[in-house]
């Protein structure tokens, strides 16, 4: 059976945002296998949702990681290899494996290694930008896609932050994959003191982010907490590995809430995420797997905008920032520390108003 290879080695938010691309590549070759590249400890969440059939999983700074994978690939037929992430390392990594078609954007330089390129564009949300590398098989989502480029306005956020929904084509959605997961979900409440969950009471709070300048501030997060148990929620303190201490600190300030960062799985939180009434976080993947499971969600954004294209997808997405600084973006991804000492574009914004949305979306 041919295989279809998509190549995403970049963090779980941009990973998160292949899923429409991963969905349309089933539409399109229902009769290939799917394989996914991807980071270590990633692959599991897309193999128990039937996203795709095999998982290769890299590390880092790990050659052998990447050579093991080449090697295995020397004996199976790949018939589409799809790039969305255009670093060198991983065209390096690509130009080793036998494909009969290459698919990535256009670069340059790439023109060696690819077949087939794809122009990127920057008016898309990253998602439909991925998708994108199959218009030119598919005429009709190249239809749809210009369409949706004429007519939307992704990046424009209404009465309470509200962003636009998503079309149907374009969706990540797998909602009905991860509820229905049930064992899951059983030995999570087996582990753990779980409330509110199947109430709709559970609140879940992500103050964590790979880049420290996207982090809202912890008395933000902590003063929203405490608001929210005031109301009756049950609220959780999250985030991945290395965010522990930062997640158990917020905890600590917020009466009656529990953290529970570092001690589950992707797929793990995206059972929690789904059963929950909202997730509060920064521009990160938190917010990504709240679209995935459409929980509604507030993303806090600070140095990096949604002009990027890395808005969350989803129909309840809602989006809390500073308007009107001219330092605002400094980065695309943000930075360590504040290029001009201040970090306004997050202190400027207080827990009234993420309380304000969140009232909203509670109410709706």
């Amino acid at each position: 059976m041919p295989l279809n290879l998509v190549v995403q080695t970049a963090f779980l938010g941009d990973l998160l945002l292949s899923i429409p691309l991963l969905k349309k590549c089933r539409e399109q070759w229902p009769q290939h296998k799917l394989a996914l590249v991807c980071r270590k400890g990633f692959g599991d969440f897309f193999l128990k949702t039937h996203l795709v059939d095999q998982v290769f999983e890299i590390e880092k700074g790990n050659a052998d990681s990447y050579a093991k994978i080449v090697e295995h690939l020397r004996y199976v037929e790949v018939d589409n290899l799809i790039s969305p992430h255009e670093s060198l390392r991983t065209a390096f990594f690509n130009a080793k494996i036998k494909a009969k078609h290459k698919i990535s954007f256009q670069k340059s330089w790439n023109f060696l290694i690819y077949s087939k390129r794809t122009q990127k564009n920057a008016q898309l949300p990253d998602a439909m930008r991925q998708l994108s590398l199959l218009a030119p098989e598919d005429a009709n989502l190249a239809k749809d896609l210009s369409d949706y480029t004429k007519e939307a306005k992704p990046f424009t956020a209404q009465e309470f932050g509200k962003l636009s929904a998503p079309p149907k084509w374009a969706s990540m959605s797998l909602r009905h994959q991860v509820l229905e997961l049930t064992d899951v979900y059983s030995s999570l409440k087996q582990r753990f003191d779980l409330q509110g969950f199947d109430e709709g009471k559970a609140v879940l709070i992500f103050p964590g982010s790979v880049w420290a300048t996207k982090r809202w501030t912890e008395e933000g997060f902590i003063n929203t907490g405490k608001a929210l148990q005031q109301k009756g929620f049950k609220v959780y303190v999250m985030g991945g590995p290395g965010e522990e201490e930062l997640a158990e600190k917020v905890a600590a300030a917020i009466p009656g809430s529990q953290s529970l960062a570092g001690k589950t799985k992707i797929i793990e939180s995206a059972q929690l995420i789904a059963r929950a009434a909202l997730l509060i976080g920064n521009d990160s993947a938190s917010t990504h797997l709240a679209a995935v499971c459409d929980t509604p969600l507030i993303a806090v954004f600070g140095p990096t905008i949604l002009e990027f294209g890395f808005r969350p997808w989803s129909a309840e997405s809602y989006v809390v920032q500073t308007e009107g600084l001219p330092c605002r973006p400094c980065g695309k991804h943000g930075h360590k520390v504040c290029p001009i000492g201040t970090h306004v574009c997050m202190k400027n914004i207080s827990a009234e108003d993420v309380l304000r949305t969140a009232g909203f979306i509670l109410r709706s």
